[in-house]
């Protein structure tokens, strides 16, 4: 049985860093099917057309974001030609199963690692014929015009320490290069714009010991000098990130090896800071969201502009670099208040900035906003506008504001992503003379660690 993942992505994303969710799945099916054979591939369209052409899978399992949606049903329908069987999962159709096409055979609903394994056993048993499917948990067929039948929802796995750590090796991990980790799934804060709990619905953590072997089987096997921790939020178990800082100092591989992680300004304290020092984290990644009160009281209740400005004292008191994020765009924002953010992001000791557009995602507060005042058809929803990438393409993006008009929008964002560039270049020059040290000692490693950096910039300012 050969099974094809495709994480959906544009062009010039081809089996760049993946997340790590197919992994997962790919892993646990490996494990529990002797029958199964697994690629990964992230990419667009022509590119999936490629890849099944040449691998001639049974089964593949597209991956994607609403942004990216139109470019997943291209997809399906490309697969569906080619004679593959073909699901579809991800935080999109997780929310809205009602979007599937008649290509998609099986919307894959929620967690996905016991859904696809019941699938590829059942795949096994009767073959490739829908109804067969229809009374796995998880899963919705598509029943007519709009609509699609699920059975009954899946409850959650526990524990997550259950799963096998993820197929790294399908999944196009290049030696020397940073990777990724996800060590929690969900969020235990309710953000307006945020998808993340409409999917979780609560938060799981994988314990500190397995966390902590993970990390030494990537440093082991790629020689990675930097992880990133890419939950929703690394930091929400105080008790959990001591363990971990504790286990790390009894692993000899791991010492020097640099972390990033997510964080949330509410909960900064010198507390914390000095133990992610302790675990050689490097850079803390915080949504700052908005300096304005009222907006960030609409866009993250529990936080205040006083937390905001608190947690950026404190990690740069501890040498810790900051990332911030901001959104822009709010419904009732004003001019005057996204000044105030810009203030602070030029001000700031902020090692990075990025600033978003609002976006609208299915299954959040804002998207219910945009159905109520008509800015959305949920029958024909331009699903490629949902993330602003480019300020100069007035095709993306959804204007939400209220008070700002979408040109002006735009122009903030362009100042926004020109603070960012300036701090960029600014960082690449500190860092040179710590490059060409760590060239001199290991010349393959570090050559593969700036091309990695160099592709990753050249997609953020596409």
């Amino acid at each position: 049985m050969r099974i094809l993942f495709v994480e959906i992505a544009p062009a010039d994303q081809r089996d760049a860093r993946m997340a790590a969710g197919l992994g997962y799945i790919a892993a646990y099916v490996r494990q529990e099917v002797s029958q199964a054979e697994i690629q990964i591939i992230k990419g667009d369209p022509a590119w999936v057309e490629r890849k099944v052409r040449e691998y001639q899978p049974d089964v593949v399992g597209l991956s994607t974001v609403s942004q990216y949606y139109r470019m997943a049903v291209e997809a399906a329908d490309v697969c569906r030609r080619l004679g593959a069987f073909v699901l579809v999962g991800g935080h999109h159709v997780s929310v809205l199963p009602s979007s599937m096409t008649s290509s998609m055979d099986l919307g894959v609903i929620g967690e996905g690692e016991d859904t696809m394994l019941d699938v590829c056993r059942m795949f096994l048993d009767k073959g490739p014929e829908r109804a067969a499917f229809a009374t796995i948990p998880g899963i919705a067929v598509l029943g007519g015009p709009g609509w699609a039948v699920m059975d009954e929802p899946r409850p959650l796995h526990e524990p997550l320490d259950d799963f096998p750590f993820p197929a790294r090796d399908l999944m196009h991990i290049r030696q020397g290069e940073s990777v990724g980790m996800i060590t929690s799934r969900g969020c235990p804060y309710h953000c307006v714009f945020c998808a993340s709990s409409a999917f979780w619905k609560g938060v799981r953590f994988h314990a500190a010991e397995y966390v902590v072997a993970e990390m030494k089987e990537i440093v082991e096997q790629y020689r990675t000098p930097h992880i990133y921790f890419w939950d929703d939020l690394f930091i929400a178990d105080f008790k959990r990130i001591r363990r971990i800082a504790e286990l790390l100092q009894n692993e000899p591989t791991l010492h020097g090896v640099k972390l990033s992680c997510t964080c949330r300004a509410n909960l900064a304290s010198d507390e914390l800071a000095r133990v992610l020092k302790e675990m050689n984290v490097v850079e803390v990644m915080i949504g700052f969201e908005s300096m304005s009160p009222d907006t960030l009281r609409y866009l993250k209740p529990h936080v205040t502009v006083e937390d905001n400005r608190r947690a950026v004292e404190i990690f740069h008191q501890h040498g810790i670099n900051i990332t911030g994020f901001f959104v822009i765009g709010s419904p009732k924002e004003t001019r005057e208040e996204i000044e105030q953010t810009l203030d602070f992001v030029r001000t700031a000791p902020l090692y990075r900035s990025e600033a978003y557009l609002l976006a609208p995602l299915p299954g959040t507060p804002v998207w219910e906003y945009a159905l109520q005042r008509g800015l959305i058809d949920p029958d024909d929803a331009p699903w490629e506008r949902l993330y602003i990438d480019n300020p100069d393409d007035v095709e993306n993006g959804i204007h939400l504001s209220e008070m700002v008009s979408e040109e002006e929008l735009r122009g903030y964002l362009r100042e926004f992503q020109h603070i960012r560039q300036c701090k960029d270049r600014r960082n690449l020059l500190r860092r040179v003379p710590q490059h060409l040290a760590f060239f001199l000692r290991a010349p393959r490693e570090e050559l593969a660690i700036v091309a990695e950096w160099l592709r990753t910039h050249r997609r953020a300012h596409i």
